[in-house]
């Protein structure tokens, strides 16, 4: 069952009454009211826009609206719970139901949570084992994580992959007002204590139907899709091949050489081979040579982060 820590939604105008409009903004232009908008940050992101030009009512909000519920996250059984709780503020009332039946998802956040606390060694693993070093790229996310992206212009196409120590972001000034709005932080932390979180953004209508494989963005479509799209961009995105151990030689140290000059970063190596070789050269398999001997001079962990997803 897939999870979310965000949703987008768009729905129709009609299913939202009793406007408190002291804590909207108001945009409007030549005395035409445009929209009226609620945002706030914390202690959990929530974005009402009561959206008068397209006729219609946009709602995003993350999984810490759920507050102690904050560990289930958003799923089909919790989502209810979400705009529920929107109610609860007292700054609108939702059509709950209307809602769940009638809106559809324009962007995303989809989650799991996996008990394994090798952060740094899931970070190396991924470096090294990227399919494409011209197609893929990785960043640092924050202090505790890694963001896995793949290099392309167009929106629809675009998809990104952040793995991160949650209990580590959970500890960060941002969550301290999370934190004491919960009737229960040390549980939460303590839930998350030793978990990797593995969080994929879809910003994009396309990227929901086609890597949630569904006909439409409608939300109950999304919440109950048995696809599995954490997965299916790891398995573009990394590549695992078999390493075995041998004995140090004059070529393996050459290549430890040029590792070595290019501090160890593996784009850099690639594009330094691409330089000095023909063009008929197999850059995968010369590739293959450096991933497997820096795999053998870091006596790096058998993490592999395909089967925690699976």
């Amino acid at each position: 069952m897939l999870k979310f820590d965000k949703l987008k939604l768009v729905t129709k105008i009609d299913y939202i009454r009793d406007i408190d409009y002291s804590k909207f903004i108001l945009n409007s232009k030549e005395d035409s009211i445009l929209y009226y908008k609620y945002q706030q940050e914390r202690p959990f992101y929530l974005l009402v826009m009561v959206n008068y030009q397209h006729n219609e009512l946009v709602l995003e909000f993350t999984g810490k609206i759920l507050l102690d519920n904050y560990t289930n996250l958003i799923d089909i059984y919790t989502a209810k719970d979400c705009l529920s709780q929107i109610n609860r503020l007292g700054i609108c009332h939702l059509n709950v139901e209307s809602i769940m039946t009638d809106s559809n998802v324009v962007k995303c956040d989809i989650t799991k949570d996996i008990e394994c606390g090798l952060m740094q060694d899931i970070i190396t693993n991924v470096r090294q084992n990227l399919s494409n070093y011209m197609k893929w790229v990785t960043k640092p996310y924050r202090k505790e994580g890694i963001t896995i992206e793949n290099v392309v212009t167009t929106p629809r196409y675009k998809k990104r992959l952040i793995v991160y120590d949650k209990a580590k972001e959970l500890q960060s000034a941002n969550n301290r007002y999370f934190l004491n709005a919960v009737s229960n932080p040390n549980e939460i932390l303590s839930y998350f204590n030793g978990k990797t979180r593995f969080e994929l953004n879809i910003n994009t209508m396309d990227q929901i139907r086609n890597l949630l494989n569904i006909p439409n963005n409608n939300l109950l479509a999304v919440l109950t899709s048995k696809a599995n799209p954490i997965l299916s961009v790891i398995d573009e995105a990394i590549k695992y091949n078999d390493c075995q151990h041998r004995t140090m030689t004059l070529r393996d140290y050459e290549h430890c050489l040029l590792l070595k000059e290019c501090n160890y970063d593996m784009s850099a190596v690639e594009a330094k081979v691409r330089t000095l070789s023909a063009k008929t050269t197999s850059i995968t398999r010369i590739m293959k040579t450096y991933k497997n001997l820096y795999k053998q001079m870091n006596s790096i962990p058998n993490v592999n982060i395909r089967e925690l997803v699976a």
